[in-house]
């Protein structure tokens, strides 16, 4: 009885111990940005192309994760801005989608985000991921591949700037 009591009191001590998960944490954005790349899928600026010229064949919600001043500088027509900081919280509320005159994207759909470089596009399709959204991709190299690979295909809106248009200081940076 004695030595039953012990095997289930080192069985619960143990189950303890293995049930407490470790907080991963990186030395730096570049570390945390490459383990999330192992989870979250890519599209290249010619896939999203094709996408783009596929007539409506496929239904896809493209989001632009980069802040509201860097989105009217350019951007890839038919994005969507909705701010890295706001993502979560806002993906899911169908106040922002009626907003943007937009329906709010299912959580099997496709959705497509991007960044200045890629760095907060993929850490924002993890978070997609983590929110139960299944079919996310981030656009490799962000919007300065997209201007790159395409630089006749883009849009600006430069009214919703206030009257300033020069160029934003270096914000976000990835």
């Amino acid at each position: 009885m004695k030595n039953l009591r012990n095997i289930l009191l080192l069985v619960t001590i143990a189950f303890a111990v293995l049930s407490c998960a470790k907080k991963q944490e990186y030395k730096s954005v570049d570390e945390m940005v490459a383990a999330a790349m192992k989870t979250v899928k890519m599209i290249s600026p010619d896939e999203l192309s094709q996408l783009m010229n596929s007539n409506g064949d496929e239904v896809y919600t493209l989001i632009d994760v980069r802040q509201e001043i860097e989105h009217y500088y350019g951007f890839i027509p038919g994005s969507v801005v909705l701010p890295r900081g706001s993502l979560e919280f806002s993906i899911g509320s169908e106040e922002f989608w009626e907003h943007t005159g937009l329906y709010m994207p299912e959580k099997n759909e496709k959705i497509i985000v991007y960044c200045k470089k890629g760095q907060r596009g993929i850490l924002a399709a993890e978070s997609l991921g983590k929110l139960g959204y299944t079919n996310v991709y981030a656009l490799e190299g962000g919007w300065k591949n997209w201007e790159l690979s395409y630089p006749d295909v883009f849009e600006k809106d430069l009214d919703k700037l206030g009257g300033s248009h020069s160029a934003p200081a270096s914000s976000g940076g990835c």
